[in-house]
């Protein structure tokens, strides 16, 4: 062969692989799967499940219809979905109770708040059925049904529902160093770090950065250990993580500097504060 019979094979060959460009492949990765509804656990707050995914209190409780109180039961199903309220088919109006149904299972089902149902049907925890047994479930008006007859009785609406005392908040809130300390691990979201970590000593209390109502307490949320969350006013929450003893309880009341809880013999504490749902930078509330 040639020389120039090999050059002009060659550009050939060149010229095909130009015309046939090698396929891409979509590396794009896929969306992740968004989880849209949580399922109660024992202790678990409505607080705590809004911490856990991020979201506004006020916005998961109008998802679910939920009143002021914020009443949750375990084995209840939450939407996680903001903005989409779950309501009953309105063609939907009674149940017959099976036998192994439970009113947090029926709550499940249609979708109801299991509070509401309880109250429409006249229902005393522990919720006790039995298998033939209606269940009202316009829990709009408060239908009572129990198989007989079904009758609406507005003065009953009004004597069923229970009546939750608002706390009071501060108006003028003064934050202080929740534990003596070292930060060591600062404010950084684009890191995932949504709070502080103050490396303090062995079995150090943790005083409440601000007065408030606790609204959590206990070790339900995985990757924060032994947790309170404490509600300053309408708009501010306040985290305390990775404690070895918990001093308070929820619904209790807590002023500035009351003792909370005790470090494990690590002496770490974590520590966040969340501003309408949204974590912020605790260094500029704290003194």
């Amino acid at each position: 062969m040639t020389n120039v019979t090999l050059l002009l094979s060659l550009l050939l060959i060149i010229a095909g692989c130009a015309s046939s460009p090698a396929s891409v492949i979509n590396r794009a990765q896929p969306p992740s799967i968004r989880i849209k509804t949580h399922q109660v656990e024992v202790g678990e707050t409505l607080y705590s499940i809004a911490w856990r995914y991020d979201l506004k209190v006020d916005m998961l409780a109008q998802a679910n219809n939920l009143d002021r109180s914020y009443l949750i039961s375990p084995g209840q199903t939450l939407t996680l979905i903001a903005g989409n309220p779950r309501s009953v088919d309105s063609s939907l109006k009674q149940h017959r109770v099976a036998k192994g149904d439970t009113l947090f299972s029926i709550a499940s089902k249609y979708d109801v708040e299991v509070q509401s149902l309880a109250r429409a049907n006249q229902l005393d925890s522990p919720f006790l059925l039995q298998p033939g047994q209606i269940i009202s479930l316009d829990t709009n008006t408060l239908t009572i049904a129990q198989g007989q007859s079904v009758q609406t009785s507005k003065k009953l609406a009004s004597a069923s529902q229970t009546k939750v005392k608002a706390p009071i908040y501060s108006k003028n809130l003064e934050w202080k160093w929740p534990a003596k300390g070292k930060v060591i691990e600062s404010f950084s979201p684009a890191k995932l770090q949504k709070g502080i970590k103050v490396k303090s000593a062995a079995g150090s209390t943790v005083h409440a950065a601000a007065p408030g109502n606790i609204v959590y307490a206990g070790s339900g949320l995985r990757g924060y250990g032994k947790l309170i969350i404490i509600k300053h006013s309408d708009m501010l929450l306040s985290a305390y993580a990775n404690n070895e003893k918990l001093l308070v309880k929820v619904g209790q009341s807590v002023q500035h500097k009351d003792e909370i809880s005790k470090l494990g013999l690590d002496g770490m504490m974590y520590f966040e504060i969340r501003k309408d749902g949204d974590p912020v930078n605790p260094l500029k509330y704290i003194k």
